[in-house]
């Protein structure tokens, strides 16, 4: 019997790990964190996330209910817009995004929820952003502001600016060739 308990213990870890597919964090805060996935240009970004609020015990605790239903990057207002779902109370919510998302120079960003300007504290670690701030209770929207989002240049301005001088060129040598 002891033999046998003793093989389960040793394959069952196995199995268990063998599925699991293995994440880069920059530091153990990621790990507490909920995820969201985004997809922009074909590339994926994982944004982490934590709303949190204090205790009875002043500590602070994770708000279960809390959530983040979407998250879009508006290129027309340079910004990553983020809707809210379940914010029953005030919460400190703290978010860790690719500076290739959005960013600003010296680190200026601006904050909107719900469409007023908030204040918040921020710190980077290698191209990630960390932003930590008060989000009032009932907030339905975030919008992180910068002065340049991803992508940069759009799939269509690409191909404007790669076919248009082609077409200009091929214009000049047919026209050249009529002269002769």
């Amino acid at each position: 019997m002891k033999f046998i308990l003793l093989i389960a213990l040793a394959i069952v870890p196995g199995i268990a790990f063998a599925q699991t597919q293995q994440i880069q964090y920059s530091d153990i805060s990621e790990i507490i964190m909920k995820k969201y996935q985004l997809t922009v240009e074909n590339i994926d970004y994982t944004i982490f996330y934590r709303f949190s609020t204090g205790g009875e015990d002043r500590s602070s605790s994770e708000d279960e209910k809390a959530a983040i239903r979407l998250i879009e990057i508006n290129k027309e207002k340079k910004a990553m817009v983020i809707s809210l779902d379940e914010i029953n109370q005030d919460d400190l919510m703290s978010i860790r995004f690719s500076q290739k998302l959005v960013s600003a120079p010296e680190q200026q960003l601006i904050l909107l929820i719900d469409g007023k300007e908030k204040r918040y504290e921020f710190s980077t670690q290698d191209e990630k952003r960390t932003m930590v701030f008060m989000l009032p209770a009932n907030s339905k929207q975030i919008e992180i502001v910068g002065t340049r989002v991803i992508p940069e240049f759009t799939s269509s301005l690409v191909i404007f600016t790669v076919i248009m001088p082609s077409i200009i060129f091929v214009s000049i040598v047919l026209s050249r060739r009529t002269w002769v």
